[in-house]
């Protein structure tokens, strides 16, 4: 997604006031313009917009305490959002689009970090996307545009109350390529992924997305394959075999998380051979397992309750199925 600047605004001549840092406004404004359109340097962009975000977002305080008395006139502020313009004399634009530009490029920046494998990098960068759409969102609570042309995705609360859910899910399958690994056990790395899910489910239920669908295809998919892990090692043969089956055939978009592709891509082998184990030595039939609980029901759940995997243990062995997170899992930034 590409955003930019279109116009100057002089704040030293809208101010009826002498406004102690109206010109360096003005100016870091106009190098976050350039530095938008050229791309030119990531990191000198990032500490413009962090200045830019500081300084507008005193002016916007100072005007909100003093009233639109103290401007000789009202500026026009006007942005592009991909083919999207975005013009108005609002100054909610310009709390709003610099602190979008930069999850923008934090949300890249983690990508980068999960495409080198580097999960713990990442998941500082997408905590860091979600603190700026935090902030967005607090800017636009009980906030609505009128005009047709403000109605855009990047200008709505709820999109980025769904873009917090999935950049925590995104943030949370780190933390489960970390487990993958680090060869943890399938019972944690299954509570790991049903976290993912349940963020993933929630921003759905409150944006759609391609990208969120995706990953919760992903997330579900992954569950179902830690699952019939589970239940093979207690030795529910048949059980196990049935849940493998029932993801082979789909076709999954793992994004920019290659680990997730590859531990994926050992399903099909993975259940040939747990069928001819099967066939040649335990001989259990093939049939359902009690059913995980639906996508749906993760919607209402706390984020500190984790459900637990149905119980897979025979009537002769009674021990705790569900591992909780393992210390080495709980990272955070």
């Amino acid at each position: 997604m590409t955003i930019h600047i279109r116009g100057i605004v002089e704040f030293e001549k809208i101010l009826s006031e002498p406004w102690q840092d109206a010109i360096g406004m003005t100016r870091t404004r106009m190098a976050v313009q350039q530095l938008l359109d050229t791309q030119e340097s990531l990191s000198t962009l990032e500490k413009r917009l962090k200045d830019y975000i500081e300084k507008s977002d005193a002016v916007i305080d100072y005007l909100a305490k003093t009233g639109a008395g103290q401007l000789t006139e009202h500026p026009v502020f006007e942005w592009s959002v991909d083919d999207s313009i975005l013009r108005s004399p609002c100054w909610r634009l310009e709390s709003i689009l610099p602190r979008y530009a930069l999850s923008v490029m934090n949300e890249n920046e983690a990508h980068r970090h999960v495409k080198e494998h580097n999960y713990k990098e990442a998941r500082k960068m997408f905590f860091a996307t979600i603190d700026m759409h935090k902030q967005c969102a607090q800017n636009l609570a009980l906030w609505k545009w009128k005009l047709p042309a403000l109605n855009q995705d990047v200008l709505q609360k709820n999109w980025h109350l769904a873009k917090i859910e999935m950049l925590t899910g995104m943030a949370t399958l780190c933390m489960l390529s970390t487990g993958i690994q680090k060869q943890m056990k399938s019972t944690a790395l299954f509570t790991v992924t049903q976290r993912a899910l349940r963020n993933f489910t929630r921003s759905l239920a409150i944006w759609s997305s391609k990208q969120a669908q995706d990953l919760m295809n992903v997330s579900e998919a992954l569950r179902y394959y830690f699952s019939s892990d589970i239940l093979w090692t207690s030795e529910r043969y048949g059980e196990s075999i049935r849940r493998l089956e029932r993801w082979t055939q789909q076709q999954l978009e793992f994004g920019p998380f290659e680990i997730l592709k590859d531990e994926w891509n050992k399903v099909p082998l993975l259940l040939e051979e747990r069928r001819t184990t099967n066939n040649g030595a335990y001989f259990d039939p093939i049939k359902d397992a009690t059913p995980l609980c639906s996508p749906v029901e993760f919607i209402n759940t706390p984020e500190a309750i984790d459900i637990p995997h149905p119980p897979a243990t025979r009537a002769w062995d009674v021990s705790d199925e569900v591992a909780s997170t393992p210390t080495e899992l709980q990272e955070h930034p």
